[in-house]
């Protein structure tokens, strides 16, 4: 009786020695087609990704160049009259733009240093640094 489970103990590494480069090459194969479909999945996500960030890109260009426009409106308008009030353009564009999520904190705060009485000009005359930083 021994010695019949020591033969099937011999033939069970003899399948084991056997099953191993063939689970090995199984594995590889796997890996290989796993890379394919990641690869695929991979390029579906950056083609979604990259319209998704385009199109965040073209709103933040569009919230920069309205905060460009209030900008220079209100340095235009100081510019063209002796006695210089904030505009009401201006403030409400500060209420509306506090409201939008992705609307850039420190062009918030210049806008609410110029409401507290610091001169336009400041902002003004930063335009292009501002351009370059956010859009």
């Amino acid at each position: 009786m021994i010695q019949s489970i020591k033969a099937k103990l011999e033939d069970l590494e003899i399948r084991k020695s056997n099953a191993s480069p063939r689970i090995k090459e199984i594995e590889e194969k796997r890996a290989e087609e796993l890379a394919e479909v990641n690869k695929k999945y991979d390029h579906m996500i950056d083609d979604v990704s990259t319209e998704v960030n385009e199109f965040e890109r073209s709103i933040m260009k569009e919230l920069i160049d309205s905060f460009v426009k209030v900008i220079m409106d209100e340095f235009d308008s100081k510019r063209s009259t002796s006695e210089y009030i904030l505009t009401d353009q201006f403030r409400t564009f500060r209420e509306e733009m506090s409201e939008i999520p992705i609307f850039p904190n420190e062009l918030i705060e210049r806008m609410d240093k110029v409401i507290e009485g610091d001169p336009i000009e400041n902002v003004a005359y930063d335009i292009e640094k501002i351009e370059s930083k956010y859009k």
